[in-house]
């Protein structure tokens, strides 16, 4: 359970006031070296953790060509940088010092480490594609992955078997460089366990697996 009085509005050690949307994202960037890649990195980290946290619900991520994403956590941003406390999507001296004594105090701290430094390891086409797999809608899915693909323009007959092809191809990358396990691997290609497994074995690519793996 969280402590409860990060669900609330408090004052950190220079009387700024922080919302609890607001303490997540200086978190999130704590957590990795105090900065984050990209606004669709933040973007797509801030989605992973609602899972586990419900008061980012109130963040309301809607479907996007780029996937989930939030206005909301967009103008929260802003606020943070009209306080000084991160800048460029990097926390700002004034930002470590307030986010510090919020980590050290917050017991679920590893679970944003854990989402961070996985999703900060993936490229682009990498990101999009996990956060569609294991996130969202069927309907969705196609769009983005036509996205990655820039397949606007190809022939319907094509797509399909193009898609499975990119799929395929960024699973076994993701695989190789050990970012995934064989299990989701196979979920990301869109092949079963074992074609999967034949799959990185063509290609000379030792699997490995998580227990509790999807």
């Amino acid at each position: 359970m969280l402590i409860y009085c990060y669900k609330y509005m408090i004052k950190d050690l220079n009387n700024i006031e922080l919302s609890i949307v607001e303490k997540y994202i200086l978190m999130l960037l704590y957590a990795h070296e105090g900065k984050c890649k990209g606004k669709l990195w933040l973007q797509k980290e801030m989605f992973m953790l609602i899972e586990v946290f419900k008061e980012l619900k109130r963040l309301n991520f809607k479907s996007s060509s780029y996937g989930p994403h939030s206005e909301t956590l967009e103008k929260y941003i802003s606020k943070l940088e009209e306080s000084g406390l991160i800048k460029d999507l990097s926390l700002t001296e004034k930002g470590y010092e307030i986010v510090k004594q919020l980590w050290e105090n917050f017991k679920e701290r590893e679970i944003i480490k854990a989402n961070v430094d996985f999703l900060e390891s993936l490229d682009e086409d990498e990101l999009l594609l996990y956060i569609y797999v294991t996130s969202s809608k069927e309907s969705n899915f196609k769009k983005i992955i036509l996205r990655i693909l820039g397949m606007f323009a190809i022939k319907k007959r094509k797509v399909e078997d193009s898609i499975l092809q990119r799929r395929k191809e960024i699973a076994l990358k993701m695989l190789k460089e050990k970012k995934i396990s064989l299990g989701l691997a196979a979920k990301l290609a869109g092949l079963s366990y074992f074609e999967m497994l034949d799959e990185a074995i063509k290609h000379g690519i030792k699997p490995f697996e998580v227990k509790g793996d999807i």
